[in-house]
């Protein structure tokens, strides 16, 4: 089977992708830049979103040292 395709006009017959498979692979590494950057986003708002929530704490006013005193 194999053999009658080698002989005849079919095997030397090619299709070129490499229009289409520079699309793809364009397709491709913008996918995997915008997922990136999208996992930094996120992982920053998360880090900024635990840093906003924590209240610094305030030191004692004047009447807290009287009444301790």
């Amino acid at each position: 089977m194999w053999y009658g395709i080698a002989q005849s006009a079919l095997a030397s017959a090619g299709v070129d992708f490499t229009e289409s498979l520079s699309l793809l692979v364009a397709g491709l590494v913008g996918v995997v830049w915008l997922s990136a950057g999208l996992i930094v986003f996120l992982a920053l708002q998360h880090y900024w979103s635990q840093t906003r929530t924590r209240l610094p704490e305030t030191p004692p006013g004047p009447l807290d040292h009287q009444e301790a005193a």
